[in-house]
């Protein structure tokens, strides 16, 4: 049976992308629908059924955050209602994910900094919260997140009287981190979960509920129809819609959850049959392949693999610069998550070097800041444990001088750690000619192309010495897969099998409509490799064809600006595409990122020339004129005059972009503290400083108004899966604020 047919036009606010159980996009069809996501306006929140999985719990992993609570309070005797929790992937992920947050709420040294984000002044629920917490210092179980322990002793994983609780939930290896609800612990629970990209799939959570007893009915209201099933609401004809056995109602899964006794009839294990495919298209051995749950946790174990060969280098020197592990540098504006992973100091303790531009002069500010730092070490070390960039970058399409990063990296000593997602190995050499000594590829995206499963992977180079030790580390400290289920694994090799093929018409077809736009009148700027680099992108481009399979070309992603007299917001509203968050999916995507990635940090995205009113586009298989009549349609649909003649106007006088109205629960009061990261720009470093909100909160059950600490908004998810409501679909709104 092939599978459901792939959306290919604009679909209503909240619908599934594509229609499955298992989706990775929403549908934010307009304009207004982002800044209302990101505004956490009810209006839009109330009807999403899904969302991307690193931002928005999926109904079935908040049904086992629910069954965490509920195992922990039959061992405690604690009310569950006055704790909440993370659902992690494996038992490894969850001690690390303990530690993060006893170091981020201030409980590692004993001083526990806000550790109640709010008051409700009842004199019950704070009272009982206080008694929870007490002045506790809670006992690592690492003393750095990049060295794993092994921790068999139930009693020492869960320790009742602690804040923070560790237990094993008994299915599909799956553990949960408890700790006091509506406290900063939820946030930075949150942020774990976003940074670090060790998430729960929706397929494991369906499974483990199903071992642990909780997929039938019973008599009990709160516990009927407790798999929530994200598509039954979208009902419609097509012949491959499923029953559900516990709620009877029709659903659409077209690759299940399936228990690991099943293979969903293929004759190769699936996570050996991925890694083949890709040593194949990467030209190495299968041994340099590591697979884990998403595309944001294979960079996350590439760092933490290349942190640990600084804390080797370091246990033979002395007076280092740069902290246990080493600085990370982040070269070029990137995906939000990398840099602030990077600059959490619960992960990266010797902190970040951020060069945003990531051109010719931050090229020259890293050469010279790596020469100051060694000059501090008597050995030369510049304290420096790995250099993390993307190629292309993300949404500008950038190429950063690899040959150059390469040199340096050889010179002082640290990992080059390249994310291709935007690229893809099948169209970019990384790993052949030495470039990075590992790649990190986010397998959602194109890899899979149905946008239903989740799942990263990390390449380390057998041609660079730096490459083979991360080999050799990740063999000794990577298992499990990284919490990739089989289910997930199962769809993801199952979807690749035409990868080749779908990348070269994606290549074709995204450098068609890249020309025909670069052409327009109504379009100021075309950011795609070919313009933004094309001498640097061809000197890595593949040759290889692949037995006539593979065209190597700029990739599927292009962004753009419009011009003044099109209005930006009536283009995005009337192009008839799917629209909504994440890329690489077989059917085109759009969504204005600067406004989706960092909504409340547009000075700092507007500081590298990440423009608000940039719009992001994932090309799919449609056919390239299908394309270029939607576009054509919705530039005419959304010119405003004819285009005026360009006048310069001093920079003195250009206006900031405002998305919209401000939220009324922003309030005016802004405070600028000190970096985590240090932003160097321009020649020099930058005294730019990203915003501290405060704001006003409401509860889900009172609704009553809680004063909350300032919050970081480089740095936090959500509140957590207590602190709003929850959607008709079982939906915890997961935007960040």
């Amino acid at each position: 049976m092939p599978p459901s047919p792939l959306p290919s036009t604009s679909l209503p606010l909240g619908h599934p992308l594509p229609l499955d159980e298992h989706a990775c996009s929403v549908s934010l069809p307009t304009w207004s629908s982002v800044v209302g996501y990101e505004e956490g306006s009810t209006e839009v929140t109330e009807k999403l059924a899904c969302g991307y999985p690193r931002f928005v719990y999926h109904p079935y992993v908040l049904r086992l955050m629910d069954t965490a609570l509920k195992m922990d309070e039959e061992f405690t005797g604690k009310d569950a209602s006055s704790f909440d929790c993370l659902v992690l992937p494996t038992r490894k992920s969850a001690l690390r994910c303990h530690d993060f947050l006893a170091k981020a709420c201030g409980y590692f040294d004993g001083q526990a900094v806000s550790p109640r984000l709010a008051d409700f002044g009842d004199g019950v629920s704070s009272n009982a919260v206080r008694q929870i917490i007490g002045d506790s210092r809670i006992k690592l179980f690492s003393e750095d997140n990049s060295i794993d322990q092994t921790i068999e002793d139930v009693e020492i994983l869960y320790n009742a009287e602690s804040p923070l609780r560790v237990i094993d939930m008994k299915a599909a290896n799956l553990h949960a981190v408890i700790f006091p609800a509506q406290t900063v612990f939820a946030i930075e629970a949150k942020s774990y979960w976003q940074h670090t990209g060790e998430v729960v799939s929706s397929r494991k959570a369906e499974i483990a509920l199903a071992q642990l007893g909780l997929g039938s009915t019973s008599s009990n209201s709160e516990d009927n129809h407790i798999l929530k099933r994200v598509t039954t609401s979208f009902h419609n004809d097509a012949d491959d819609w499923k029953i559900c056995k516990y709620t009877k109602e029709p659903y659409l899964a077209f690759y299940p959850s399936e228990d690991e006794s099943s293979n969903d009839g293929i004759n190769i294990n699936p996570f050996t049959g991925i890694k083949d495919r890709i040593a194949s298209v990467v030209n190495t051995p299968s041994s340099s392949v590591f697979l884990t749950a998403s595309g944001m946790s294979s960079i996350y174990t590439a760092l933490r693999s290349a942190r640990r060969h600084n804390i080797q280098k370091r246990e033979e020197a002395s007076n280092c610069v740069g902290g246990i592990g080493g600085t990370s540098v982040v070269f070029g504006f990137p995906y939000l998550d990398t840099l602030k992973m990077c600059s959490r100091p619960e992960l990266v303790p010797g902190g970040v070097e951020f060069f945003g531009h990531g051109n010719d002069s931050d090229l020259q500010n890293l050469e010279q800041m790596l020469k100051e730092r060694s000059k501090k070490n008597r050995n030369g070390d510049a304290g420096v444990s790995v250099l993390i960039t993307e190629y292309p970058s993300n949404p500008l399409l950038n190429c950063p001088n690899l040959q150059k990063l390469r040199s340096l990296a050889d010179e002082y000593g640290f990992a080059v750690v390249v994310d291709d997602t935007i690229g893809n190995f099948a169209n970019v050499d990384l790993i052949e000619n030495g470039m990075a000594d590992a790649v990190c590829t986010s397998l959602t995206k194109l890899f899979n192309g149905r946008g239903d499963a989740m799942a990263g992977s990390v390449v380390t180079n057998p041609n660079t010495k730096m490459g083979r030790w991360m080999q050799e580390d990740l063999e000794l400290n990577h298992s499990d897969n990284e919490g990739l289920w089989i289910a997930d694994a199962t769809a993801i090799f199952k979807n690749s099998e035409d990868f080749l093929e779908r990348s070269s018409k994606i290549n074709v077809t995204s450098e068609a409509l890249a020309d025909w736009l670069n052409d327009r009148e109504e379009v100021a700027t075309v950011y795609y490799p070919k313009f933004t680099d094309k001498e640097g992108y061809n000197s890595v481009m593949k040759r290889n064809d692949y037995g006539g399979k593979h065209k190597a070309g700029y990739g599927g992603l292009m962004s753009i600006i419009l011009h003044p007299h099109i209005c930006q917001r009536t283009f995005y509203d009337e192009i008839n595409v799917s629209k909504g968050p994440s890329l690489g999916t077989d059917f085109s995507l759009s969504c204005p990122y600067t406004l989706l990635a960092h909504y409340h940090e547009l000075n700092f995205a507007m500081s590298y020339d990440v423009q608000p009113n940039l719009i992001r586009f994932a090309i799919g298989l449609e056919d390239i004129d299908e394309l270029k009549d939607k576009f054509d349609y919705a530039l005419k649909k959304s010119k405003l005059h004819p285009k005026l003649p360009r006048v310069e106007m001093p920079t003195s006088q250009i206006r900031g972009y405002c998305s919209g109205n401000t939220s009324s629960t922003l309030t005016s009061s802004v405070r600028r503290p000190s970096l985590p990261f240090n932003f160097h720009s321009f020649g020099m470093r930058s005294s730019s400083k990203p915003f501290f909100y405060t704001r006003e909160l409401s509860t889900d059950a009172t609704r009553k108004p809680i004063t909350a600490a300032p919050v970081d908004f480089r740095c936090v998810g959500s509140l957590g899966s207590r602190f709003s409501q929850k959607n008709k679909f079982g939906i915890q709104h997961a935007a960040r604020f």
